[in-house]
């Protein structure tokens, strides 16, 4: 894990930028204890009445690292940062001196933040599993385009990770979350293929390669001059 000066003064965030960072939670176990740190009574308790370590190591290392990367970003010490729910149960800061909106996501080992300035951002992983019948499920939650992508493809579990978060970042960013049906729009698709960058109406849609085994991507609603990407421990990963 950096340490918090590096992250205060090496990560500036622009108006036309996006940061998105991973965080392999097994990778950070033996800063857990720091992480703790910086969290509030109430996520203490939360991560403490988890079951399982690896449910509770999660829930520590996301929002640590949430809280640690939003102070570098906003100015704000990571304890005194206040969060609150909107309508549809998305996190946001509910702090009037700051204008920089977050989003995060998990799957497997990893978690996923993504970051912008005067901007709207969703991000999704999503761990690619191949016990799950996707076509009858594309069926069901996505439009006719994608699951005609989807049974054309060679791996069919593969391109349904990549579409689901694609439509999980697409919800997540407009705000809406599952009140919208994922059927009613599709990602975009260019000649029946998933492009690593595309668009819809003014939102972006941009892949990402986690990590081998996941999906993942995040979409925004105006278009950044860049979308860098690092490691909650100090290297840059391309995308």
């Amino acid at each position: 894990m950096e340490n918090r000066a590096d992250i205060n003064k090496q990560r500036g965030l622009g108006d036309d930028t996006v940061r998105v960072w991973r965080v392999f939670v097994p990778g950070v176990k033996a800063s857990l204890g720091a992480l703790k740190q910086v969290l509030s009574v109430e996520e203490r308790a939360k991560a403490d009445r988890f079951r399982f370590e690896k449910d509770h190591d999660l829930s520590v290392a996301a929002r640590g690292a949430l809280r640690l990367l939003l102070e570098g970003y906003t100015g704000i010490a990571a304890t005194e940062l206040k969060f609150d729910l909107a309508e549809n149960d998305k996190p946001f800061l509910a702090m009037d001196e700051t204008d920089v909106e977050f989003n995060v996501s998990h799957s497997g080992d990893w978690v996923l933040l993504a970051f912008g300035r005067n901007r709207r951002v969703g991000v999704d992983v999503e761990k690619v599993r191949r016990d799950m019948d996707v076509e009858s499920i594309a069926s069901r939650f996505f439009a006719p385009e994608e699951v005609a992508l989807i049974a054309g493809a060679d791996d069919k579990h593969e391109i349904f990770c990549q579409l689901w978060a694609r439509k999980e970042a697409y919800v997540k960013a407009l705000g809406t979350g599952l009140f919208r049906a994922l059927n009613s729009f599709s990602v975009p698709i260019v000649g029946n293929e998933l492009p690593m960058v595309g668009t819809m109406d003014e939102w972006i849609f941009q892949a990402l390669e986690a990590a081998p085994n996941y999906a993942a991507a995040v979409v925004t609603d105006r278009e950044p001059v860049s979308v860098t990407c690092y490691d909650f421990g100090g290297l840059k990963w391309e995308s």
